[in-house]
This record gives structure tokens, C-alpha cells and sequence, in this order.
């Protein structure tokens, strides 16, 4: 696997590594990341695993693209001080008139640590133009940090919430949207 750049001393606790995934090793790493943020969002979009175990993978991108990119984070693992992912984050509507935040994911053991916001405006601020960022109704927690996050990254007043029905699930509350202006 492709050593991520770090910018500071590497131990465990210490610098937080942001980087696109290119190598297909990385998007391996990606691959099963996703798995635990579909997990994470099962109970919220009530899914369950396929008949092969996994959770839908069909809205990750295999490798990167045109329109998409993926970060992964990476800081050293605190038992073997390798570098280890964190989590991740996945853009897409790099060609479109509007970014869109597709998946962000933080493994739960860090997720107290600022992390998911560290991550979150770091990719924002690496992609110039308005945002959409979407979240689920049934996730409060989501809220409040996708709200914050919206303040630090666009400012008090420069985004706009809205909610939207889901697409094929009129059974389901509709997702809110937060759009920077």
C-alpha cells in the first residue's frame, strides 16, 4: 500500500493524514470501510446484509474518477504505529455545478476526538463551489454535527436546510439537505 504523506511526527494520538485514494489498495481499504458506515446506517435506513454478508456497496466508486473522489484518513495505529485508517470521506459532482458530500465515516473508538469534523473541512475546503450534504431524518446526532459543520465550513447564515422525500421510499421519513449558498 501507498505510505500517506504526513505533514507532522507519526504516534499514535498525533497527526491526522488526509489523502485521495489512488492506489487500488486504497480503494481495497475503502471497500471495507464502507461496510462499516453502511452498518452504521442500517438501523437508520433499515438495511440488512445481502445473502453474500455484505452491506450494498453500489453507491461506492471503485476507483477514482472525473466526477468522484474518496479521502482516506489515516494517523498511526496506537499498538503497531503503522498507519491506519480512520475513516473516510467520499465526493461527488466534481464536474457538476454543486459538490456533493456522499459518505463520510469515522471509526467509532475516535469518533469523540474531532476527527469527522477535522475530516469533513478538510475535504470541503479542498473543493471549491456550493455543497449539498444529506442526512438522514432518524439520525439526530448526524444533524447537530452536519449543522455545525455547515456554520464552520460556509458560515452562520451561508447554507440552507431543506427537507427532500427519498427517492423509491415513500415509507421513509424525507432526508434533510444542507446546501451552502
Amino acid at each position: 500500500m501507498t505510505e500517506p504523506a504526513m505533514t507532522e511526527p507519526v504516534m499514535p494520538g498525533a497527526a491526522l493524514s488526509i489523502q485521495p485514494a489512488q492506489a487500488e489498495q486504497e480503494w481495497e481499504v475503502l471497500a471495507w470501510l464502507w461496510q462499516c458506515f453502511r452498518h452504521d446506517l442500517a438501523l437508520a435506513v433499515g438495511a440488512l446484509p445481502y445473502a453474500d454478508g455484505r452491506y450494498q456497496a453500489q453507491d461506492l466508486p471503485r476507483a477514482p474518477g472525473e466526477d468522484h473522489v474518496a479521502y482516506l484518513a489515516w494517523r498511526a495505529h496506537p499498538k503497531t504505529g503503522e498507519q491506519a485508517p480512520l475513516g473516510f470521506a467520499v465526493v461527488e459532482g466534481l464536474t457538476g455545478q454543486r459538490r456533493g458530500l456522499a459518505a463520510l465515516w469515522v471509526a467509532p473508538v475516535v469518533r469523540r476526538e474531532g476527527l469527522g469534523q477535522q475530516i469533513a473541512l478538510d475535504v470541503l475546503g479542498r473543493h471549491h463551489g456550493p455543497w449539498s450534504i444529506a442526512f438522514q431524518h432518524d439520525n439526530p446526532a448526524a444533524g447537530r454535527f452536519w449543522r455545525g459543520v455547515a456554520d464552520l465550513a460556509f458560515g452562520s447564515g451561508g447554507w440552507g436546510e431543506q427537507k427532500r422525500p427519498v427517492p423509491q421510499r415513500p415509507d421513509v421519513p424525507p432526508d434533510h439537505w444542507l446546501e451552502s449558498r
